[in-house]
């Protein structure tokens, strides 16, 4: 017998056999535990300030990592295409036809970064407005004198955030997660 049919066959028979199978598992299962009637007054299952303000601190750290990143990459394609402008200008007019082609091209190129570093960086920047130092002060300042987060915040604030552990030493999180 070829080893195809007999794999279907072992599988055909066990799903033949699973329902019996998770008859008998299921019998010994405890019965669930009834369901315990929610609170009258909801807003206490939300999370209170502090846990915002730690996804909040979260958010915005997650967020300037990658305005760096922005920012970086951009600048540093600028600088490249700056630096091709000036090697560009810095050549002789009168030269032959396979280096003019050459610097035509490497022009060319180096437009073409200074384009996509100005967006790139330009970009990183409208990020750095938005989750920059200062922003996250702006924010914590106002969120603790009870004013609501700003709806650019509350879009992106996810329940992972509010999961993670505390910012600080070892022993404080240890402290934390203990309580």
């Amino acid at each position: 017998m070829r080893p195809l049919p007999v794999i279907f066959l072992g599988l055909l028979t066990t799903v033949g056999a699973l329902p019996a199978a998770t008859a008998q598992t299921l019998a010994l299962v405890p019965a669930a535990a009834p369901a315990t009637a929610l609170p009258a007054d909801l807003s206490t299952l939300r999370y209170d300030r502090t846990d915002t303000l730690r996804a909040v601190q979260h958010l915005f750290m997650q967020r300037s990592k990658a305005t760096r990143g922005w920012l970086q990459a951009g600048t540093g394609i600028l600088l490249d295409g700056t630096v091709k402008k000036v090697v560009v200008a810095a050549q002789p007019p009168n030269q032959p036809d396979y280096k003019k082609d050459y610097y035509e091209n490497l022009d060319q190129q180096a437009s073409q970064d200074i384009l996509v570093g100005t967006v790139m960086t330009g970009y990183g920047l409208f990020r750095l407005s938005r989750f920059g130092p200062r922003q996250y002060q702006r924010v914590v300042l106002a969120y603790q004198e009870g004013q609501p987060l700003p709806p650019y915040l509350t879009r992106r604030l996810k329940v992972k955030y509010f999961r993670l552990l505390p910012i600080g030493t070892r022993l404080e999180r240890a402290r934390a997660v203990q309580q």
